[in-house]
């Protein structure tokens, strides 16, 4: 999702070291970074440089800011959604709607449900039956004759989606994908068609790899380690694009920290240091970074490097602190029709109850049982009542109270009516049924037909 082309002809020019806050681990360990003072700068720095333009910064920089724990209700992020989303074509580039959905993950806002779109659906959708992400949203390639050749389009869909908590449609080919990507020097290349190794693309396909379930021992991710050792400078950085930088520091951080390697241990340490130290030697005072040295702060550099910071830091990835973030403070729901056991997520929990009966489609609507659909709903049992006289049924939770009744298609929240298409239903042997989209709806959720895995979706705060 970086255009590093753009960047690569800038000169390289006398290295001006900043100040290493560096603490010395237990022998044979490599060496522990202190990147809490540097992380903080830059933190401060982005906020004010939002303040100064008086217009939102690029979507990274909010994506970087959320992986710091910053909290952003303050911010122009927001805003920064809104322009992405109206800028958005039918026929756009794929990342365009991974990098929404990531910032909207950043903003704490609902990637299921933007101004009417389910992004992370679209995402879902663009998986071609090889098990790659497409180019583009509307599934075509990118190459001269329309082929598939974007490496990290495939990339940051696998990324956005784990952010979201959503499934991949198919994992084991979005990973088989990747392997066969892989050059035989264990390298990978944003361009398909490409077989130039490049450092950037190599901890881009680590951090998929690590989402798709592989770790250190798995012999893709053995091959790309040992080509990003084997090109590693003797200051511990990295190079790409003809110049050493700070962005492809971040790039190989975040992918060993993804698939469970230490980026400052022993073996990524040399006498000049490691990617993480490597990585904090372009920070200026003011807490941006350089591009190259001796070049001045630069606003791309600056949110990579934060990314990379916060992931040694943190000791995982931004994709996992937002995937922690979106399911802990979303409650997520599925039903499928014909199946008993449901799932609900909540506080970042999974649990997957099985319900007396299975839930079941008539006219076009997914009905539910009772209880279950309120004990999922957040709705504790003393907030569930049923009048048998009246076939009536009261749910109240949450400062919300849901009426309905057995063939009636009134549906009152806090005494307010609301017209149904259809209607709770009897069926034997006397199970009171609920439509799931109007009870969910009623209490604040959205809901939403995953046709992929033909199931009832509820997702709210």
């Amino acid at each position: 999702m970086l255009d590093k082309r753009k960047m690569r002809h800038i000169p390289v020019l006398m290295a001006i070291i900043t100040a290493l806050l560096i603490t010395p681990a237990a022998a044979g360990t490599g060496t522990a970074v202190n990147v809490k003072p540097a992380l903080d700068r830059t933190v401060n720095y982005l906020l004010a440089q939002e303040k100064a333009q008086g217009r939102p910064l690029s979507p990274w920089s909010y994506v970087a800011l959320a992986g710091t724990g910053q909290d952003l209700s303050n911010t122009m992020v927001l805003q920064s959604c809104g322009q992405q989303f109206y800028s958005l074509q039918p026929d756009d580039e794929l990342n365009k709607y991974s990098l929404l959905a990531l910032t909207l993950l950043a903003a704490g806002s609902d990637p299921y449900d933007f101004r009417g779109q389910n992004l992370i659906q679209r995402i879902r959708a663009a998986q071609l039956p090889d098990g790659k992400f497409a180019d583009n949203i509307d599934r075509s390639g990118m190459g001269d004759k329309g082929e598939q050749v974007l490496l990290n389009a495939h990339v940051w869909a696998v990324l956005a989606l784990h952010a979201a908590g959503a499934e991949i449609p198919d994992p084991y080919k979005a990973k088989q994908w990747l392997h066969d990507r892989q050059h035989a020097d264990g390298s990978f290349n944003w361009y398909t068609g490409e077989e130039k190794s490049d450092v950037d693309s190599t901890g881009m396909a680590l951090m998929a790899l690590g989402v798709l379930g592989e770790n250190k021992n798995s012999p893709a991710v053995r091959k790309a380690a040992a080509y990003l050792k084997s090109v590693q400078e003797n200051n511990g950085g990295f190079a790409s694009w003809g110049a050493a930088n700070p962005e492809s520091c971040r790039f190989v951080i975040e992918g060993l920290t993804a698939v469970g390697i230490d980026p400052a241990g022993a073996g990524w340490t040399k006498n000049g240091g490691n990617p993480v130290s490597a990585l904090l030697s372009y920070q200026l005072p003011d807490g941006s970074f350089e591009h190259v040295k001796g070049t001045g702060g630069n606003a791309m550099s600056t949110e990579q490097a934060l990314l990379g910071l916060s992931d040694y830091y943190y000791g995982n990835t931004v994709i996992e602190r937002l995937r922690k973030k979106s399911t802990q403070s979303i409650r997520i729901i599925k039903f499928k029709p014909g199946e008993t056991r449901y799932e609900v997520i909540s506080g970042g929990q999974k649990q997957a109850p099985d319900a007396d009966a299975a839930p079941f489609l008539q006219n076009g609507r997914t009905f539910v049982p009772l209880r279950h659909l309120a004990l999922a709903l957040g709705v504790p049992e003393q907030g569930i009542s049923w009048a048998p006289a009246t076939q009536t049924v009261i749910l109240a939770g949450n400062g919300v109270t849901v009426t309905l009744a057995v063939g009636d298609n009134i549906l009152y929240v806090n005494d307010q009516p609301m017209q149904m298409d259809v209607a709770p239903l009897l069926v034997p042997p006397g199970r009171t049924c609920l439509p799931a989209r109007y009870v969910a709806e009623a209490f604040g959720y959205t809901v939403r037909w995953d046709e992929t895995e033909q199931t009832v979706v509820i997702s709210g705060q």
